[in-house]
């Protein structure tokens, strides 16, 4: 949703008015576009279906650059750095027919431009239904962690699900590692560190992405915050992607909350 300030500046700044299908566009003369090289626009994008209804979740890429962003719940998107002159914006979502609008950039901000995306039948019958013995109910049918629960089954590490972090009803996420074998939480002060038996070089990463300030990073997650963690006791039991740097002994690997069941 734009915010008031947006509103202003979209009061002042030049008009730059498209819509599509049917687009107007205010097409600079040649003196006028050699003068807008090297400026940028923000281009505010609202996206619907025929009916009107906002479509979350659409990818509005400006094509041949590296400008995108997807829709938020109110079918908006604000693509910032779009460089000024012409352009074309490429519409894509599962279940709609791709879009592809021709559109001229005047440097600024413009007005919103309105799109609205026609549906198309979905093949159902490429669906891929992933076996859900290793994983919950809940995400049987998804990609999510799936690598998670491929390891968790080779058992060469210690694992902590969502399912034990809510049986543990912890406050804080240190508390989500005193139960596991090896692993000792102390504290300098009142700062949290972690410490494994015969081990002070430990590797943290997020998300799959190794944190640069481990301790800090993951004690200032919640456990509301926590999908899943894996725990990896020396060199030799750490798994090729979280390959531990020459100097570190372990590894714990964070998965944040996903929030799709």
């Amino acid at each position: 949703m734009l915010s008031s300030s947006h509103g202003h500046i979209l009061r002042r700044l030049p008009a730059l008015a498209f819509l599509a299908s049917g687009i107007l566009s205010l097409h600079p003369s040649a003196s006028v576009a050699q003068s807008l090289q090297g400026q940028t626009a923000i281009v505010i994008a609202f996206v619907t279906d025929t009916s009107g209804r906002p479509l979350a979740g659409t990818e509005v890429q400006v094509v041949g650059t590296g400008v995108r962003g997807n829709t938020d719940d109110a079918g908006r998107v604000a693509l910032l750095a779009v460089p000024a002159g012409n352009a074309v914006l490429r519409l894509r979502r599962l279940g709609f027919a791709e879009l592809t609008i021709p559109i001229t950039v005047a440097a600024g901000m413009g007005p919103e431009a309105r799109y609205r995306m026609t549906p198309v039948a979905t093949d159902l019958r490429k669906v891929v239904v992933r076996a859900s013995s290793l994983k919950p109910e809940r995400y049987a049918k998804t990609g999510k962690f799936d690598a998670f629960y491929r390891r968790r089954a080779q058992q060469s590490g210690t694992f902590i699900t969502r399912e034990m972090i809510d049986m543990q009803s912890a406050q804080k996420s240190e508390d989500l590692l005193r139960t596991a074998a090896g692993v000792k939480v102390s504290y300098r002060g009142n700062v949290p560190f972690i410490r494994f038996m015969r081990c002070a070089n430990v590797n943290v990463y997020i998300d799959g992405i190794r944190s640069h300030d481990p301790f800090r990073d993951y004690f200032g997650l919640s456990p509301l915050d926590i999908e899943a963690i894996e725990i990896y006791h020396g060199m030799a039991q750490v798994p090729p992607e979280f390959s531990p740097r020459p100097n570190d002994c372990a590894a714990i690997v964070v998965w944040t909350r996903w929030h799709g069941g």
